[in-house]
This record gives structure tokens, sequence and C-alpha cells, in this order.
């Protein structure tokens, strides 16, 4: 299959391929949303749901979006269309396709927005390392995140942050900037070569930052608060409450946030693992492949845990914080710490890692799209313009983030007061980067729904099984039976849970 610049576009290599969908899959979902749901929801007992929804509901969905992809072999939406006429049925499946591909879009407005912040973190934490090292020399390199400064002026580097719209815009712009660059240059030339180095870097980095936490930090409470499972609620040493797995079951909040974290984190419903599964080799083991990428990206996501919740808890904070957890506690822990400086440093540029290698994925689902309507060789335009209107609407996101009061004094703008449908439950009190946040938790489910009713009910059995390539019909049988039943109605059930129940009836 040629491409539009007449490039052959498929994976050169299986590993080309586990990687890149690895890559899309790791990102900021895995090291900054994971860690802080995980520590919203009860840590042990919400990592036991996420597991059970990714090996029941996610991966399932995983192998039905990569067998689309590979069996239509061009654009996600252009793949759904391709098989549904093959399959004598409406083009109006690609629907499904279309919220991926939007979702995937929206995504990136503010996912840029909070890499952004990662950029910023980077800078500020290796400035710092650079001037204690030529300070003291390399016993510099022993001091802690911003030595020299207060707890109180550390914890304030994301409200500073957020209070200078100006540089949180020019570090999103480099983002993007980056992001279209590798996009543009096309699959082998640009997202292949990023992540054959990039992803490497990425789980050496993880591993250092793992054993530095297990062996600095508070490992025994660590690893009992992200891996132990209790039956009934425990108070933490802060006074947070640590949620266990009786009210796990009765409080479908925590059954919901670990299938919105697992289709957040793989990136299900998004378009981007039909996208990359149109790149796949006709003689790759589709199945194995999906099982490789789902295990990994849960894995990436428990294992960052391990490099993170020892530190908090070394230092006594709380591992509920919520969002700010990568951008107020981590660098307050790292603070604090010997080494604290180099190994902050290495935790922001091991997100960064994560953030780029997903950001590429995420617009490539466009791109591909937007090329394949042209039919001419239209890559670098297609990802410019693209990158340029995410670009934008990033900026708005970014305003809306500035906070309303600096320094006590009011600063309250359009964009920072702006609820869009704010008078609905669902999204109420939400600035426009939050509303589009929650948006997309609703636009991925409903996606993925679609995909698995498609796979399971409009896609032929005959075509499903040749298309897969299940090495036993045991196993064939299986997935057919979870994406035609479990996933179908487990994705429902928390759809309704979470777009009206909770928001009407709970709130």
């Amino acid at each position: 299959m040629q491409g539009a610049a007449g490039e052959n576009v498929q994976w050169s290599s299986r590993a080309a391929f586990i990687l890149a969908a690895i890559g899309s899959a790791v990102g900021l979902g895995n090291l900054w949303r994971f860690p802080y749901v995980a520590g919203e929801n009860g840590g042990g007992a919400f990592v036991l749901f996420y597991v059970v929804c990714v090996i029941v509901i996610g991966l399932p969905v995983l192998v039905a979006e990569l067998f689309i992809g590979r069996r239509g072999g061009m654009s996600a939406v252009g793949s759904v269309v391709k098989i549904a006429k093959a399959e004598g049925r409406s083009s109006w499946w690609s629907l499904q396709s279309w919220f991926g591909m939007i979702g995937s879009f929206v995504i990136l407005t503010f996912y840029s927005v909070i890499a952004g912040w990662v950029l910023a973190y980077v800078v500020m934490i290796a400035g710092d390392l650079l001037a204690s090292i030529g300070r003291d020399g390399l016993a510099g390199l022993q001091a802690g995140a911003f030595a020299g400064q207060t707890p109180q002026q550390v914890s304030a580097k994301l409200t500073d942050l957020l209070s200078d719209p100006g540089r949180m815009i020019f570090y999103h712009g480099l983002f993007m900037v980056l992001t279209v660059a590798i996009v543009a240059r096309g699959v082998k030339g640009g997202i292949e070569t990023a992540v054959t180095y990039l992803m490497p870097a990425f789980f050496v980095l993880l591993l250092v930052l793992v054993a530095y936490a297990l062996i600095s930090g508070d490992r025994a409470q660590g690893l009992d608060f992200l891996l132990g499972v209790r039956l009934g609620n425990t108070e933490l040493p802060d006074g947070s409450m640590r949620y266990g797995l009786i009210h796990g079951l009765a409080d479908g909040s925590v059954i919901s946030a670990a299938l919105g974290q697992a289709f957040f984190s793989i990136g299900l419903g998004s378009a981007l693992m039909a996208t990359y599964g149109a790149y796949m080799r006709a003689d790759q083991d589709l199945p194995r492949s999906a099982r490789l990428v789902g295990i990994a990206d849960t894995g990436v996501g428990i294992v960052a845990g391990l490099a993170i919740f020892p530190i908090v808890f070394a230092m006594g904070l709380a591992p509920g914080s919520g969002p700010t957890l990568m951008f107020q506690t981590l660098p307050l822990a790292f603070y604090g710490m010997p080494v604290g400086g180099l190994f902050g440093m290495m935790f922001f540029v091991l997100a960064f890692f994560a953030a780029i290698t997903s950001s590429i994925a995420l617009l490539e689902t466009s791109t591909k799209w937007v090329d394949e309507q042209t039919k001419a060789d239209h890559r670098f335009k297609s990802a410019a313009i693209i990158g340029l209107a995410i670009f934008g609407i990033g900026i708005l996101n970014a305003l809306s983030q500035v906070p309303k009061e600096i320094d006590g004094v009011p600063n309250e703008t359009f964009w920072n007061t702006w609820t869009p449908l704010g008078d609905f439950a669902l999204f109420q009190g939400m600035v426009l980067m939050d509303f589009l946040s929650a948006t997309t938790d609703i636009i991925l489910p409903v996606a993925g729904f679609v995909t698995a009713v498609f796979a399971g009910w409009v896609v032929s059995t005959s075509t499903a099984r040749e298309a897969i390539g299940f090495k036993s019909e045991k196993w064939f049988t299986r997935w057919r039976f979870l994406i035609r039943w479990v996933c179908p109605t487990g994705i429902f059930i928390v759809i309704v849970y979470s777009t009206i129940i909770a928001p009407f009836f709970l709130n």
C-alpha cells in the first residue's frame, strides 16, 4: 500500500509497531493521571478494578480497533466505511471513528498545554540543578530540587506558571512544534524514528526512578497503598481516607474512574489504535501485539505509581492531592530528598518522553484522514494546519487555567470564568479546559461502545476470525463473547452512571 508521497505505509518491523503502539498508549495518562486518580480512589482497590477493566473490556476493544485498522488499511474513518460496505451495512457506522478522531483532536488541545507545563518544569529544575553545581561543584548534585528556596516557594511554582499565560503558551507552542515536526516526516522518517529512541530511554529512566523511590522513599507504605487491597476504608497518616473494596463495589464512581482511566491510558475510542493498526503487516500476530501493548501500558501505570507513592509518603504528603500531584506534591517531595534535583529533572524528562510519543499518535489520526481526502503529498501541510488549530484552541485552554486571584489581587477574565454548559450538572463550574477534558471522558467510552457493537454485531464472524487471526478457536470464541456482550454492557452502564446518575442524583 503506497502513501500519498509514495512511502510504504507499513511499520518496518513488528518491533517498530509495538514501540509505536506502546508509545501512543504510554503517556501522561500513566505518569500524571493514573497516580492521582489512584490516589483519589483508594489505591489498591482502584488498581484492582483498573486491571479487571483492562482485561475484560480494554483488551477486547483494543483487538477490535487494531483489526478494524488493519482490515481497512485506511484512516480510522475510511477503514470503518470500507468494512461496513463489505458487510453490506451503512457507512454511518463511521460515526464511531468520527467521534474518536474528534476526541483525539480535542484531547491534544489540552494535553499539549499540560505537556507544556512538563517542559516548563524540566527547564526550571534543570536550571536550578545547574546553578547548584555551579555553586557547589559536583556536591550540588546531592541537593534537593530547588535548593535554597522555601517549601512555599516550591509549592507555588505551578501557581506562578499558571499566572504567566505567556510562558504557558510558549511551552504549549514549543511542544506542538515538536509534535508536528515528527508527524510531518511520516511513519518511517518521523514516528518510527522518534519512538525507536524515545521509548527505550523512557523505560530506562522509569526503572532508575523506581529504584530511587524504593531505596529513598517509604517503600512499605507506598507498596501497600498501591498494591494492597483492603475490604474496608482506612484513614491515612495525613488524615485522608483510603477506600476499600466494599466501598469500591458500592460506589460506582470508583469503577467508573477505573474504566475511564483504562480508555484514556490505552487510547481506546480515540481512533489512534485503528490508525496505527492500518500500518500493521498482514502476517503480524495481532492478538499477541494487543496483549503486549495492554500489558505494557498497564504495567507502566503501576510502575509509575511505584516511582511516585514511596516518595510522597516519605515526605508525609497526601497521595490523593488530585491533578496537582505531579506538579506540586512531587516537586515538594523532590525538594526534601537527597539528590532530589537530579531525580526530579529525570522524572519530568521521563514525563516529556511519554507525552510526545502519545501526542504524535493523537495528531496522526487527523493527519492520516486529511491525507486520505487530498490524495496528494500534503502530509507536512496537513500536520501543520491541524497542529495550528490545536495550538489556537490550546491557547484558550491555557488562558482558562490562569488563577482568578494572584497575590490577593482579583484577576478574573472572560476565559478563566467562562463555564461552557455550566448550567448542566455534568459540567457545573468547569472552565474551558476542564470542560473539554470532561467531554472527552464521555466521547471515548461512547466511541468504544460503538466500536464494540460494530466489531461484535456488524462484522461477520468469518471476517472477524480471518482479520484477527487468533491461533485457537477457543480464544476467538472468548473474544467474540466479550466484545458482543460484556464490553457493550459494561461500557453502557459506566456511561449512564457517570453522565446521568452521578451528576444529577448523587450531587
